[in-house]
């Protein structure tokens, strides 16, 4: 509960205290220079993994923030191995494709994340712990720019 100046009682419940107090916190922990610092690092590690992933992919013009695996076509000189060769073109291709759909997963993962942690900046929520409010440490931070949760509940939920 929380009197107002005309002496009125508002009750905004204990998650809002928690927002407040973190925020407060948060502000004095992460001043304008620390924040962006970490927002350059964000915008670079963002800029490596888009360069990255188009080597290996196209974005998807349906789907936001997805990308398409390109496919490579393999020529005769590529096949390295009397197996391949009796097997065709598709098995080649096939091994290839899974490997570059594996880490484009992984790079749109990364990606997806970072762009999350540059809109929770521009929201003003960056650096509190979306499930606990709590600000979350900024050694994490510096490590993990793009982290959303403390450590505590990072391995908690495997996040």
């Amino acid at each position: 509960m929380f009197r107002g100046f005309n002496g009125a009682l508002f009750d905004f419940g204990l998650n809002y205290l928690h927002f407040f107090v973190a925020f407060a916190t948060l502000k004095t922990m992460l001043d304008q220079k620390t924040l962006e610092e970490l927002k350059s690092a964000l915008t670079k590690e963002r800029e490596v993994l888009i360069g990255e992933l188009e080597t290996i992919a196209t974005p998807d013009p349906n789907l936001k923030d997805d990308w398409n695996v390109k496919h490579e076509e393999w020529s005769e000189n590529q096949i390295t191995s009397k197996e391949e060769l009796e097997a065709g073109e598709n098995v080649n291709e096939s091994d290839e494709d899974m490997k570059n759909k594996a880490l484009s997963d992984h790079l749109e993962l990364r990606l997806r994340d970072i762009n999350n942690a540059l809109k929770r900046m521009e929201e003003g929520t960056y650096g509190i712990c979306e499930v606990c409010q709590k600000p979350i440490p900024f050694e994490r931070l510096k490590a993990n720019p793009a982290a959303a949760t403390d450590i505590e509940h990072a391995k908690e939920h495997g996040v």
